[in-house]
């Protein structure tokens, strides 16, 4: 203990003693709060950064589902889904939950329909035509089926006059 003495007495005598307890104080009054404060501001900037880089991604992903017409409206949401993940993995980014990839995607398609789009022109335009086409298929079911209902099961023979002359290839 004496040697333990003599060490803070030389520290204290040669003014080593009060830079490292001003230094102490310092670091937990000063110092790392302000560490913790700028960690939490970059968390936080890196966040947003993802948040919108995710925005981006699901916005080009709608708009790029919105164009397959034939597709229905919640394969077009699981295929946004599953190209935003894959495109965010592939930044590097592989922790964000499904539901936040899923509300981005909501996001951008909410965003999409409150605006009038090239796409959604089209997809009404195809909409409208595959209902003609499905009309005219039903009403050309419907003529075939009162043929067939009006057609007498077996047809009856030709009148053909019987000094018709025999053409080649007709039976004698």
């Amino acid at each position: 203990m004496n040697e333990f003495t003599k060490i803070i007495k030389l520290l204290n005598d040669t003014g080593i003693l009060g830079v490292l307890i001003f230094a102490l104080v310092g670091w937990f009054t000063r110092i790392n709060p302000a560490l913790k404060t700028k960690i939490a501001a970059n968390k936080s900037a890196t966040q947003r950064e993802v948040l919108g880089l995710l925005d981006t991604l699901a916005f080009s992903a709608v708009n790029k589902a919105a164009t397959n017409y034939e597709m229905p409206g919640e394969e077009k949401r699981e295929q946004a889904i599953a190209d935003v993940t894959g495109q965010m993995k592939v930044f590097g980014h592989d922790s964000l939950a499904p539901a936040i990839i899923s509300a981005a995607i909501e996001k951008a398609y909410q965003s999409m329909t409150t605006t009038d789009t090239k796409a959604q022109a089209k997809q009404a335009e195809y909409n409208a035509a595959l209902a003609d086409t499905e009309q005219a298929f039903a009403d050309k079911q419907a003529q075939l089926d009162k043929q067939a209902a009006t057609v007498p099961a077996e047809p009856a023979p030709l009148d053909v006059p019987e000094n018709t002359a025999t053409t080649e290839g007709d039976a004698k």
